[in-house]
């Protein structure tokens, strides 16, 4: 079949929010030989581009840093052009499928397959207009009002809905969607690529952590909507326990700023580390050199549903998790034997479960072998891009 896959991130190179679970399910439609066409940002030239995915074809789109404080503004401005490129594309190739990542994609598939008998398929693995409200700015109540009702008829015009928890299932069906019309198929990681990588390791440690007994990560996209400053107080009393511990912040986010200013504040500069924009590539290596992981959500509407790749990619570097106590974490983490959950809101008790780990190593150990054998299990991209795939092929044979 002919498949256009878009989604409005930069692809290549990975950037990570939803391009890990996107490009794995590009590659398993080229395994399977279909003819695939990739709607995204670069940030290669064109024929870099087409050699690392190896898709017969690829239409570039305006690319907005998920790192820019601007972000939301530059949103507003390119997503509608994005929307026409990849609505022209459809009108001109009409391939027999399109998989759209997210509602913005979504509505340029819905939109262009008006003229075309294409099949519209919504991989969903955020209500992403919820996140509005942590953005403090006079236009983003009108642009989340507006924003939201097109998100309700991209979800209830689609063919299918692939999301990633059984609890984002529930939030889908009761904005209009099917129920036999939504499967779930969860996050994962690419166990071939976030492995224990000890010789990295050693020297991460060495270079920025040496002498310090304990290492507490955090990796990824740090934003305000995630309200990652609880980090800074839970490190407050941990530290009270456990003098030589460390807070590794592996990423870039517009957070940053006020948390270095806390950090300042409460006098814990020296138990920092931030790391700032980081290669995906070179995210196993500081996971490996970490004790602890952490998955930091607050406990509102649009972090209720999801669960992150983050903590898959922890578990598969053989570490434990703190994660947040919430209802699609609770889908996919067994409390006591893959992680602790802390309760969202509370720094004194994230700092109690981390303080557990750092306490308990043989604890951990078990912990981290235990995430490892669950990914190998359940959460491989490979597995979980084949299910994928294989739910749209059943929609044309």
């Amino acid at each position: 079949m002919r498949v256009l896959v878009s989604i409005f991130e930069q692809l290549v190179p990975i950037s990570g929010g939803g391009t890990p679970r996107i490009s794995s399910i590009i590659d398993v439609l080229i395994k399977r030989g279909h003819e695939v066409s990739v709607a995204a940002s670069f940030a290669t030239d064109a024929t870099e581009a087409l050699q690392t995915l190896k898709c017969n074809k690829i239409l570039p789109l305006n690319n907005v840093s998920r790192l820019d404080k601007n972000k939301m503004r530059k949103y507003l401005l390119f997503h509608p052009f994005n929307i026409f490129k990849v609505v022209q594309e459809i009108m001109k190739s009409k391939p027999d499928l399109i998989i759209a990542h997210n509602a913005i994609a979504g509505l340029a598939s819905l939109l262009g397959k008006k003229t075309t008998k294409s099949l519209a398929v919504l991989d969903m693995t955020d209500l992403i207009f919820q996140y509005l409200s942590s953005y403090e700015h006079a236009w983003t109540p009108q642009v989340q009002r507006i924003g939201e009702k097109v998100e309700d008829r991209v979800i209830k015009e689609s063919d299918k809905i692939i999301t990633i928890s059984q609890t984002m299932k529930r939030a889908i069906v009761t904005k209009g969607a099917k129920s036999e019309n939504v499967n779930v198929v969860y996050d994962g990681v690419k166990t071939d690529v976030f492995k224990p990588r000890v010789k990295e390791a050693a020297m991460l440690r060495q270079k920025y952590a040496e002498g310090v007994e304990n290492i507490v990560m955090h990796h990824g996209v740090i934003d305000p909507q995630d309200h990652p400053e609880i980090i800074v107080d839970a490190a407050a009393d941990v530290a009270k326990e456990h003098p030589s511990t460390m807070f590794w912040l592996i990423g870039n986010g517009t957070a940053i700023p006020s948390m270095k200013e806390k950090i300042i504040r409460k006098g814990l500069k020296e138990h920092f580390f931030f790391s700032g924009w980081t290669p995906f590539e070179a995210v196993p290596s500081f996971i490996s050199a970490s004790d602890v992981g952490l998955v930091i959500l607050p406990d509102i509407s649009s972090a209720r549903i999801r669960v992150t790749l983050k903590g898959f990619e922890y578990w598969a570097c053989e570490k434990p998790i703190v994660v947040s106590d919430l209802p699609a974490l609770r889908e996919v983490v067994e409390p006591g034997k893959t992680g602790l959950f802390y309760k969202p809101g509370s720094p004194r008790n994230l700092a109690e479960k981390i303080c557990a780990l750092l306490e308990d190593r043989k604890l951990s150990r078990r912990m981290g072998r235990a995430g490892r054998a669950l990914v190998e299990r359940e959460y491989s991209w490979d597995k979980l891009a084949t299910q994928f795939v294989a739910r749209c092929e059943n929609m044309l044979y």
